[in-house]
């Protein structure tokens, strides 16, 4: 099958999956809220079509695991894989083959090591996590997964975020000023609107950096100093009560 092509099939399929397991997420809201024999049918009919349509995948990942001389107890715990990866699913943070991949993969090598030991595949390449994300949790041993210094750096660069923005906006109306300024006098717009841009940039950089400035030109350094005072004297001043 052409590449092209054999990419085309696996999107169909991919897509195939989300329809499924929204159905199913959408039969099990019903059933849910109005417990009652057909909502419980059409919930099993969701989930069954999800399923044979999941099937194949279970199937290959099956073999890659080297497991098909125990692909019935493979098929179980990948039905159990796919109910819990169905009930769990939140499709703002990925799609749905990921998500169920990752809990096949985890299910099937988690099968291979107690049936087996930790042996590998031959001519594998790729050695899944032998533990799901979830199991980790449900036995208490996901600590190792917290970054202590990650809230402090999420906060940094939050801050520098913040403070990108804020001189993106002060250069841009210190930009416009500029602009008015100089239209009254000079005919070429365009020349006009290369000096400004080169202006900003300049102004922006200075407005951004940290510690000892850096050496400029007795021009640039002219430039910076009137935008940066001019800067200030628009800025918004908060009254204190």
């Amino acid at each position: 099958m052409p590449r092209q092509d054999w990419g085309r099939t696996m999107s169909a399929k991919s897509d195939a999956l989300e329809t499924a397991v929204t159905d199913y997420i959408q039969a099990r809201t019903a059933l849910e809220a109005a417990p009652d024999a057909r909502a419980r049918l059409l919930a099993d009919r969701a989930f069954a079509r999800l399923a044979a349509l999941a099937a194949p995948r279970i199937r290959y990942f099956t073999r890659s695991y080297g497991l098909s001389d125990v692909a019935e107890d493979a098929a179980q715990v990948c039905a159990i894989a796919l109910h819990r990866a169905a009930e769990r699913y939140d499709p703002a943070r990925a799609r749905f083959t990921t998500y169920v991949n990752w809990q096949f993969r985890a299910e099937l090598q988690a099968l291979r090591l107690r049936l087996h030991g930790d042996q590998r595949c031959a001519g594998r390449r790729e050695v899944a996590a032998i533990f799901s994300l979830d199991a980790l949790q449900e036995e208490g041993d996901d600590e190792w997964l917290v970054d202590p210094a990650a809230e402090e750096e999420t906060e940094r660069a939050a801050a520098d975020n913040l403070a990108a923005l804020l001189a993106d906006r002060l250069v841009e109306e210190w930009a416009d000023r500029r602009r008015t300024r100089l239209g009254t006098s000079r005919g070429d717009g365009a020349r006009q609107e290369a000096r400004i841009a080169v202006e900003a940039k300049l102004v922006r950089h200075h407005l951004m950096v940290s510690g000892t400035a850096e050496r400029l030109r007795e021009s640039d350094r002219h430039i910076v100093r009137r935008a940066l005072a001019d800067i200030v004297h628009h800025a918004p001043v908060r009254k204190r009560h």
